[in-house]
């Protein structure tokens, strides 16, 4: 028997809910392919200049290439020759010594201080490539490196900052495998490259190496 069902209780579909999901699984998908698109060109720009980088300079194709490339390499410090890939030389380190009011030293070695926040690390990175151009020319740098030290460790009362240039001597496999480190005192040079006032004095170059002995 058939009966008749009353037009209040009838369930329509929602006609509208389809094109709606649709729509948002075809936005997805094409995020995605957007998404990948992006990394893989990301990732072939970035392959690109880390073979532009260390290529010889002479080459036509390698100068309009890096005319591109050079802010990029310039930012990440990708900028290398083909020294980039010779042997690891000797390791020299930036140190320097403050002298407080009390006539102690204070030895910092700014490349082993922790970075606690990402600004700090961009200017320790900074930093970082800076002192080697420091120990190289400690003497024309002191007027403006000077003031700065020295306004870093108020608590100290500084009455003078010494740079010191810690030098890698005869390092060998087998002090590595006895424990040893390339700058520890018995295998590295401390050459005191200059010492500057925290107060108003000039500036004082004290060129001497200490060169220790070799254990036997």
């Amino acid at each position: 028997m058939l009966t008749k069902t009353p037009a209040a209780d009838a369930v329509l579909p929602a006609p509208a809910a389809l094109p709606v999901q649709a729509g948002a699984v075809s936005f997805a998908r094409w995020r995605a392919r957007l998404t990948t698109l992006a990394m893989s060109l990301l990732v072939g720009w970035h392959s690109l200049a880390l073979f532009v980088a260390p290529a010889p300079a002479d080459s036509t194709t390698v100068q309009a290439l890096r005319s591109v490339l050079q802010p990029y390499l310039s930012l990440l410090r990708l900028d290398t020759g083909w020294g980039f890939f010779a042997p690891v030389g000797k390791h020299a380190q930036f140190r320097y010594v403050i002298k407080d009011g009390g006539g102690i030293d204070h030895t910092f070695v700014p490349t082993e201080e922790a970075a606690t926040s990402i600004p700090k690390y961009v200017w320790w990175r900074e930093w970082k490539y800076l002192f080697d151009g420091i120990m190289e020319s400690a003497e024309a740098r002191a007027s403006s490196l000077g003031p700065l030290l020295c306004r870093e460790h108020p608590e100290l009362d500084p009455l003078f900052v010494t740079l010191v240039k810690i030098q890698e001597e005869n390092y060998l496999p087998d002090d590595v495998v006895n424990g040893k480190r390339p700058l520890d005192p018995e295998y590295a040079t401390v050459e005191t490259l200059v010492r500057i006032p925290c107060r108003s004095s000039p500036v004082q170059p004290l060129r001497q190496s200490i060169r220790p002995r070799r254990p036997t």
